[in-house]
């Protein structure tokens, strides 16, 4: 099963929604988010969907809007947003259109050193990305990894994805 969700503004009060949702999406592999990844809204409701989806083994993000980065969400932020068994299933993850902001840099640490049946996280970049993708990519290069086998792909610049 697949979700293709797209989340530009999503509300406060929407978060709460998700956290008192009776069910999980237990049969949901596959899962698409197109999103804000500057502000804390999307990212929590990201977070409410991970906890939903328990045998989630594919997570593809196309990031819009992520020039500036208006709300820290750092490491320690993330971490304790991270429940166990959570992404436990987590095979790929792929990130579109990053600007390597640090937000989306915490996010790509988090997923390397949780999900531990991790294959490869794909990333490719804004096409207007004024920083360069080297830094970064080192940085999570020496990155600790739950998975052994967990790859580390950069594409380049997202095009027209």
């Amino acid at each position: 099963m697949k979700l293709k969700l797209t989340t530009f503004y999503a509300p406060v009060n929407g978060v709460s929604i998700l956290k008192t949702l009776p069910c999980t999406f237990v049969n949901l592999k596959s899962l698409e988010l197109s999103m804000h990844f500057s502000e804390l809204p999307p990212i929590l409701f990201m977070f409410c969907l991970l906890r939903k989806t328990p045998n989630l083994e594919k997570l593809k993000i196309l990031i819009y809007d992520g020039e500036e980065q208006k709300t820290e969400a750092d490491e320690e932020f993330l971490n304790a947003q991270w429940t166990d068994g959570m992404c436990a299933n987590l095979q790929v993850v792929k990130l579109a259109r990053t600007n390597w902001l640090p937000n989306e840099l915490s996010f790509m640490k988090l997923i390397l050193s949780k999900a531990r049946l991790l294959h490869s996280l794909a990333v490719s970049h804004h096409d207007e990305c004024s920083v360069s993708h080297k830094d970064p990519l080192n940085e999570l290069l020496k990155c600790r990894r739950a998975s052994a086998q967990a790859q580390v792909l950069f594409q380049g610049s997202a095009g027209d994805y």
